[in-house]
């Protein structure tokens, strides 16, 4: 067995990803109504961004690293999310922030229109930009496996980046599940795949999501946390890794 210290690290990390992902699949999905919000704009949310800006700071080639077009690096979004929460924490303004995030919500990504920003995979990695390809189906692949189905599945491209943070949520509990009940195996089968998936269908499209979103969210509430789950997305591998090594080392 690991020692307490290592014990704590290894759970923090793994509680961390936990809450991020369930934060962006809720902010994404277009749940932002005042209980959300009061839950976003909270020193729980506040804690987990500053482990992610931490870890961000700590490579200097993802914090250096350019979001598209937007100019901004992935240092500058980790800490562009955590000055937004604290702002609203120090303001107290959470129900004005929840009015302003539900009206913004459909403007970005549910209404075409001069503010729309697609929230799917597949029309980022296909030039047809067409719903409903391959990796459509290879994602719901994943979700299969890990007995996980969409409501809509069929009528509603299961590549949508709330259904995609919603997996990685259930996955980063389930890591964390295992972990408390000693079983480092199940641990480390579930982040390889977690890892996996967000390799194969994260990565491939969530830089040039941020961008569109930065670029053309003028309040920028979802532009805060549309970079932040980029910056998150680039350093997961690394945590993945470290928490493995910490495993192996027990």
């Amino acid at each position: 067995m690991g020692n307490k210290e290592q014990e704590s690290r290894i759970a923090m990390a793994l509680a961390y990803r936990a809450y991020l992902c369930g934060m962006f699949h809720t902010l994404f999905g277009g749940g932002a109504d005042k209980a959300f919000a009061e839950r976003l704009f909270s020193n729980n949310t506040q804690d987990a961004l500053a482990w992610l800006d931490e870890r961000v700071r700590a490579d200097s080639a993802i914090a250096d690293k350019s979001v598209g077009v937007s100019g901004r690096t992935l240092g500058e979004c980790a800490q562009e999310a955590v000055s937004c929460v604290d702002q609203h924490i120090q303001a107290g303004d959470v129900a004005d922030a929840a009015l302003a995030m539900r009206d913004d919500y459909p403007k970005l990504f549910q209404v075409p229109g001069d503010a729309y920003v697609r929230p799917w995979e597949s029309p980022y990695i296909n030039a047809d930009g067409m719903l409903f390809r391959g990796s459509t189906l290879d994602v719901r692949s994943y979700y299969h496996q890990a007995g996980f189905k969409l409501q809509a599945e069929k009528h509603f491209p299961d590549d949508h980046i709330a259904a995609m943070m919603d997996y990685l949520v259930r996955m980063c509990q389930c890591a964390y599940d295992a972990f408390a009940d000693g079983d480092d195996a199940a641990v480390e089968e579930t982040l390889h795949t977690q890892d996996d998936f967000m390799r194969k269908h994260v990565l491939t499209w969530v830089d040039a999501f941020a961008d569109k979103v930065i670029q053309n969210d003028t309040r920028a509430y979802y532009a805060a946390f549309a970079g932040a789950m980029t910056a998150f997305a680039h350093v997961d591998g690394a945590c993945v890794q470290e928490v493995l090594a910490e495993l192996s080392a027990k």
